[in-house]
């Protein structure tokens, strides 16, 4: 077990793949609550969850968090942000845009690197990039030309790129993190989030939009609420710990290729050839970038 949490291919696709299973409990959850309520709940119920797993470490590192209290708030509004905005978006473009949009978040994050910390880009880091980002092209067009030409630029696209930044710079931001375990340090993240979307509920209660969740939506929140919330974003932090914000960028792009997956298996939805051909396009992008990685590493040795 020690060997796989010091592993970061093993913790950065276990966070990819937990993060693909919210994207087919998000649309199970369609008619069962409404949006706002969902991310609310599923992170108040995390919060509850790790202040109770660490309600004695929490006074004793308190000291600490105080210290870097603004980051710790910037660190918990980057993770709400991006599903905030990305909920907005959602209502204004479409699924094309969307995955499209959400596959830049690595190139962002080289280039937050580079303008923050200097972090050079390596030529192979580049044609894995464009490989990688071929690849989701090609997974939510369906392969097609026409679907990718007939793109158009609106409100929602701006919305979408507007959350892309807010997890690149949570992804960068975690490069400078606290020294403390990964779940205790996303205790303190949670509260900045969850109050994000206790403000957001508000909001839809306002509105009068709000639908509170039945049987099967409380089940989807606790699902939402133990796996994308807490144990991906665990896994994340630590793959960033042992790879660095550039290199686990790169595995946020198997995110659309494993709902794709998951969509043929879970929901019964038909698998194409350009699933497989993504899938490959995908895991090539990120293998030049890791060989990249090695390659530097044995040249320095």
């Amino acid at each position: 077990m020690t060997r796989l949490w010091n592993s970061p291919h093993f913790t950065l696709i276990m966070a990819t793949l937990m993060w693909a299973g919210h994207t087919i409990v998000a649309r199970l959850s369609v008619g069962e609550m409404s949006p706002m309520v969902m991310m609310g709940l599923r992170w108040f119920a995390c919060l509850a969850i790790l202040a109770f797993i660490f309600r004695r470490q929490i006074g004793v590192e308190w000291p600490r968090v105080r210290e870097r209290l603004v980051w710790v708030i910037l660190m918990g509004g980057g993770m709400a942000g991006f599903t905030f905005f990305f909920i907005l978006a959602a209502q204004h473009t479409t699924a094309v845009n969307l995955g499209i949009t959400q596959s830049s978040v690595p190139a962002i994050v080289m280039l937050l690197s580079l303008a923050v910390f200097g972090t050079r880009i390596g030529m192979m880091q580049l044609v894995g990039l464009a490989v990688s980002f071929l690849g989701v092209a090609l997974l939510v067009t369906k392969g097609s030309l026409a679907v990718l030409l007939a793109m158009q630029i609106n409100t929602g696209d701006l919305l979408m790129l507007i959350a892309c930044v807010c997890y690149a710079a949570y992804t960068v931001g975690l490069s400078r993190r606290l020294e403390m375990s990964p779940a205790l340090l996303l205790t303190f993240f949670s509260v900045p989030a969850s109050i994000v979307f206790a403000l957001s509920m508000g909001v839809e209660y306002w509105a009068g939009t709000m639908q509170m969740p039945g049987a099967k939506g409380l089940a989807i929140v606790a699902y939402c609420a133990v796996f994308p919330s807490m144990l991906a974003q665990i896994c994340f932090m630590r793959g960033v710990e042992l790879a660095g914000a550039n290199r686990a960028g790169f595995y946020l792009n198997l995110i659309p290729v494993f709902s794709a997956l998951m969509a043929v298996f879970i929901l019964s939805e038909r698998l194409y050839s350009y699933h497989a051909a993504s899938a490959v396009m995908v895991l090539g992008g990120i293998y030049l970038a890791e060989r990249h990685k090695t390659a530097a590493a044995q040249g320095a040795s």
